[in-house]
């Protein structure tokens, strides 16, 4: 069954995700402070592209953005949608018309400006080509690492960035090459905003920033235990501190640990504790006396 969402403007925009399915999107793919104009936009646009938030096509992200009020810059929270590799790739695929994709990268002699006068510097540059097929020619992206790598406020490069340049650097020119090829504006990677991605397209953002966590006593947990070896028969006090420290509650039904809350951006952590993501309740859940 088919339902619409409706936007700021009040234009009802057909969709096809049920009812059932938008509500676990919000439950799950959006942090807590999100509000009802940041949803309905970020759906408008997965149905717009026809993409799947639990394939992992879209994520719905927060972050600061730099806005002009009333004349003045000001830096404020919001939640924007992007794509991921394999949304792009969906995308081309639907279009009858993707001839493939290559990808590589290579260190190159790149201009850069210097103090008023052009020279040559080494780089790593990744160079992506994609085929439609009706077109004789590739449409071919180069970037250069000095322009894309993505800085913590120390100027040092993020974790992702330090440990997988060469793949973080290939996404991006992957991304760049098909919204080029298929004319598809005002979609941007994660890659592209700073936003990492785990091999298995898990997106890692600052938990914090995102989480709307009212618990009083928070404390700093150490995920390097291992709690999934621990207390599988019991559901032990420092379990439940863990999860209250990540805004979760957990139910005890049928045999089975269920996780209650909004898991947004939290798969990581939820795993360590030895949970698995139940694909058809669309929650996380562990087996009372198994080890996870």
């Amino acid at each position: 069954m088919n339902t619409k969402i409706t936007n700021t403007q009040n234009q009802a925009v057909s969709t096809s995700f049920t009812q059932e399915k938008i509500e676990l999107i919000k439950k799950h793919f959006f942090p807590n402070n999100a509000t009802n104009a940041e949803m309905e936009y970020c759906l408008n646009i997965a149905n717009k592209y026809n993409l799947d938030p639990f394939l992992k096509q879209i994520f719905f992200v927060p972050r600061r953005a730099q806005v002009e009020v009333n004349g003045k810059k000001e830096w404020v929270d919001k939640i924007d949608p992007l794509v991921g590799r394999d949304g792009f790739l969906a995308i081309a695929h639907k279009t009858g018309k993707f001839g493939g994709i290559r990808s590589y990268s290579e260190i190159k002699q790149f201009p850069r400006l210097n103090n008023g006068k052009w020279e040559y510097i080494q780089d790593l540059v990744a160079v992506c080509e994609v085929h439609r097929t009706d077109s004789d020619k590739a449409f071919v992206v180069e970037v250069a690492y000095n322009e894309y790598v993505q800085k913590k406020a120390s100027g040092e490069a993020t974790s992702f960035w330090t440990t997988k340049p060469d793949t973080m650097l290939k996404k991006v020119a992957e991304s760049q090459a098909l919204r080029k090829a298929f004319n598809l504006s005002g979609l941007y990677s994660a890659e592209e905003m700073g936003v990492g991605m785990t091999e298995s397209s898990d997106i890692i953002i600052d938990v914090e920033a995102c989480q709307n966590n009212t618990h009083e006593n928070k404390k700093k947990v150490d995920f390097s235990q291992n709690f999934s070896q621990s207390n599988a028969t019991t559901f032990s006090e420092d379990e439940r501190e863990v999860l209250l420290s990540l805004g979760l509650e957990v139910k005890n039904e049928d045999g089975y640990y269920w996780i209650v809350g909004n898991t947004y951006g939290l798969n990581e952590k939820i795993k360590q504790l030895g949970y698995r993501f139940h694909p058809e309740k669309k929650t996380w859940w562990k087996q009372i006396g198994n080890v996870a």
